[in-house]
């Protein structure tokens, strides 16, 4: 059975990447983190402005500026969230009767393992850990000794061959 042909949609004009726009769409992204969301806010389609991304070094460092900004204000937040908790109203017959503090262990959780990985981490995913202070001073004032070792005995070894042995 043949396939139906696809029909071509006309094109789209290409959008207008005004200044303003463009400053819409980075301040949101500031605000959020969200590439998605800051091109919505600011009346952008998300191609567009990654091919502007690609095309323009400077406008790719204030992306990336932006972006930044963004998940440093949504990790501010999570901090925020986990230390405070939020407020859970508490209903009773279908009547609000009260509030309380609700803490989110499982975000908690998270920050802890991303802050101290060594510490909360998975047990094998976590980087090694460093040598221990003495054990790296042992292995550092044990050189000079190897040094002399493998000294006398290249000197013995050539006394060896000399007489014979």
């Amino acid at each position: 059975m043949p396939r139906p042909k696809r029909r071509r949609r006309a094109s789209a004009p290409p959008p207008d990447l005004t200044p303003r726009k463009l400053e819409s769409f980075l301040l949101h992204l500031a605000r959020t983190g969200s590439v998605t969301f800051a091109a919505a806010r600011a009346g952008l389609p998300r191609r567009p402005l990654y091919k502007r991304r690609a095309a323009d070094e400077a406008f790719a460092e204030r992306w990336e500026e932006a972006l930044q900004l963004g998940v440093e204000r949504l990790q501010d937040d999570a901090m925020r969230r986990a230390l405070n908790g939020t407020e859970r109203a508490v209903f009773r017959n279908g009547k609000q009767v009260g509030s309380v503090q609700q803490f989110d262990n499982r975000l908690l959780q998270f920050l802890l393992k991303s802050h101290r990985p060594e510490t909360y981490g998975e047990r094998g995913k976590a980087a090694a850990s460093p040598l221990p202070f003495d054990l790296a001073q042992r292995l550092a004032a044990a050189r000079p000794r190897a040094d002399a070792y493998d000294a006398a005995k290249e000197k013995r070894d050539a006394k060896n061959k000399k007489q014979g042995r």
